[in-house]
């Protein structure tokens, strides 16, 4: 079978010594080597987090821990705000209003950030708002929020001290800069399959003690995702349901990996690729999509070249140069081609993805 050169935004592709924890024994999920192996994993993931938060691993996709920071935190009616760059910004916005939280929507263009100010006046608009809900890193259109700078609008509002920050960063953090305790965000959230070299399967989140505090009144209903059910076990190294074992020793094997590397060292590595990525793209007759001052370090998206049709190019592409790729979502949708550049990824990938989009523009024109 051919080797396909996948470079969608998640499930990214494994690297061998990934591969080979995940053929390690089984273990029972209370005995004293997974507590080792819990433990060890969440110590290395929370220095990329940079947080000496609470850390619970969960057997669970991205979109879950949305509902988790939500139900953990807020109760039914609860003024929020929800700032949305693109279609994950739009899922958050309809778990919360799922969980019947009043929900205020700020909608960006596809392709911009969040404009600080606009989302500082809007909260100040919304009487005791008690969240913020944002998207750090916008897959569908490879924008990436600056919410250091969001957090620092808000925060010098009265009230935006006491408001929690729920960020979904499940395409960023592990590989993207968010120090969770320097900005004082609440709940932080991300998936195994993406920065992490993981398989699906595991969601990472981090807890503030402001968080807690605000989990204590919190009323919407919850089982599964309870925050206080999971750190009684998790003090104790174990999780209250059967963990998805293999994937905790992958993404401990990652993590070994990543800090072989270091913390900074490593968020540098991908921001480097990523400027790569882009100049290969542009350098090649590629045009970019979206606004380039806050272009993500794990994915890029430039439009589909003119003439030729979105999901015939990528399947030419993937059927003759062995090249996987993502197409747009909603709007964009058939405008634009997305190159993730997250996880296990070396220059050489980036050749051959520029290399295979370039040939089969060439086919098809």
């Amino acid at each position: 079978m051919l080797t396909m050169n996948l470079r969608i935004p998640g499930p990214t592709p494994l690297p061998p010594e990934v591969i080979r924890a995940l053929t390690t024994r089984m273990i029972s999920h209370r005995g004293s080597e997974y507590v080792g192996l819990h433990t060890e994993t969440v110590a290395m993931a929370k220095k990329f987090f940079q947080t000496d938060n609470d850390l619970f691993l969960f057997t669970s996709s991205g979109t879950g821990m949305m509902e988790a920071a939500i139900v953990n935190t807020l109760s039914p009616g609860d003024n929020v705000l929800a700032v949305t760059v693109g279609l994950f910004g739009d899922r958050f916005v309809k778990v919360a209003k799922a969980m019947y939280l009043n929900v205020t929507v700020l909608s960006f263009s596809m392709g911009q950030a969040a404009d600080p100010l606009k989302v500082a006046l809007t909260f100040k608009e919304i009487e005791n708002c008690k969240a913020i809900l944002i998207t750090h890193n916008e897959t569908s259109t490879a924008i990436t929020n600056d919410i250091a700078a969001i957090a620092r609008a808000v925060r010098s509002l009265p009230a935006g001290r006491q408001a929690l920050f729920l960020v979904d960063s499940v395409s960023g953090m592990g590989n993207i800069n968010l120090p969770v305790d320097a900005l004082g965000l609440d709940v932080v959230f991300t998936s195994s399959q993406k920065a992490w070299m993981t398989p699906p399967g595991l969601a990472l989140v981090s807890v503030s003690p402001k968080a807690w505090k605000a989990s204590e009144s919190a009323k919407c209903p919850r089982y599964y995702f309870d925050f206080t059910k999971m750190k009684k076990y998790h003090d104790s190294g174990q999780t209250p349901e059967t963990p998805a074992i293999s994937t905790i020793f992958a993404l401990h094997a990652a993590l070994k990996t990543m800090l072989a590397r270091g913390v900074q060292e490593t968020f540098a590595y991908y921001q480097d690729i990523a400027a790569y990525t882009r100049r290969s793209l542009t350098a090649n007759g590629f045009s970019l999509f979206g606004d380039q001052t806050h272009s993500s370090n794990t994915v890029s998206a430039c439009f589909v070249p003119e003439g030729i049709e979105d999901k015939a190019y990528r399947a030419h592409i993937k059927k003759k140069y062995n090249v996987i790729l993502s197409g747009g979502k909603g709007e964009v949708e058939g405008k634009i081609i997305r190159v993730a550049h997250m996880g296990w990824v070396v220059k050489k990938d980036i050749d051959e993805v520029i290399s295979a989009m370039v040939n089969a523009r060439n086919d098809l024109s």
